[in-house]
């Protein structure tokens, strides 16, 4: 399962993603993963959830951080849901227009290792091309 949540900063998308964080942990068997930029979700998220900051890293750009998530799930094969708040926020140079590509490498992940995603995007929703817009809620 892929989920795109999109929308301007202050809609409300953090929140959404705490709880589902939360909901994932209680129902899913396997480990939870957050990843955001900076620490600010730490005392936030649910203690059974793993936190990934991604300050300590250099990601240049959302090929490097498929391979931060490829690393997350080579060392871990009981990762079942990844969440990815403010996308942006991890991968400066990102744009609304590179996340289609993005979502291609999410959908070969979840079907070769079974993983589900859920990505927060700040940015407005009518921006979305076709291929993420079929991932929004």
């Amino acid at each position: 399962m892929i989920k795109v949540h999109m929308g301007l900063k202050g809609s409300g998308k953090t929140p959404k993603m705490l709880e589902a964080i939360d909901s994932a942990v209680q129902a899913e068997k396997g480990n939870v993963v957050c990843i955001a930029e900076g620490d600010r979700l730490m005392h936030s998220i649910n203690r059974k959830a793993r936190m990934v900051t991604t300050d300590d890293f250099d990601i240049k750009n959302l090929d490097v951080f498929t391979g931060m998530l490829c690393g997350i799930i080579a060392q871990d094969y009981d990762v079942t849901h990844i969440f990815i708040d403010s996308i942006f926020k991890s991968v400066p140079s990102a744009t609304v227009a590179d996340l289609e590509g993005f979502v291609d490498s999410l959908e070969k992940l979840e079907r070769k290792f079974n993983v589900s995603f859920t990505v927060m995007v700040s940015a407005e929703a009518s921006e979305a091309g076709e291929k993420v817009k079929k991932y929004m809620d």
